[in-house]
């Protein structure tokens, strides 16, 4: 079938897409779950034969990504009184386009946080595909945790 754009077109049309893109772009760090590290175990320990038990010989391993991300974030933020405290919190839809390696990094394993702005945010949805003719984007929508 026919196409209405010509393959010249639409590699333009991506091309200034992914201007767009990169024009508004800002760093966003993607925090998984951290790894656990066994350093040492000791076998020479029989446990509940008058041995103490041994001590933690492991450690968490922190892993984060730095992406590239458009960030919107709405315009019809509400404001929540946090706790006793005198102080107020936006709550509300805040939204990041992101490219596929993103995607994957976010997709893959557990995401405890998202960070930008001096804020944290949690991932609350499954990623939309944003494909425009030969350019793919990926929105997630976030909530800012408190």
């Amino acid at each position: 079938m026919p196409s209405l754009i010509s393959t010249t077109e639409k590699n333009n049309l991506t091309g200034i897409f992914n201007d767009i893109f990169d024009t508004f772009k800002r760093e966003i760090v993607i925090h998984k779950e951290p790894k656990r590290v066994v350093s040492s175990i000791n076998t020479a320990a029989i446990f509940g034969y008058g041995d103490p038990s041994s001590s933690v010989n492991y450690t968490y391993v922190p892993q984060s990504g730095v992406y590239e991300a458009t960030i919107r974030y709405n315009l019809d933020q509400t404001v929540d009184r946090l706790g006793e405290i005198p102080q107020y919190i936006s709550e509300g839809g805040v939204f990041i386009k992101v490219q596929e390696p993103a995607r994957n990094y976010i997709n893959k394993g557990k995401t405890e946080k998202v960070t930008f702005d001096n804020k944290s945010f949690k991932v609350v949805s499954e990623d939309a595909n944003k494909s425009f003719l030969n350019s793919k984007f990926f929105v997630y929508k976030l909530e800012a945790t408190k």
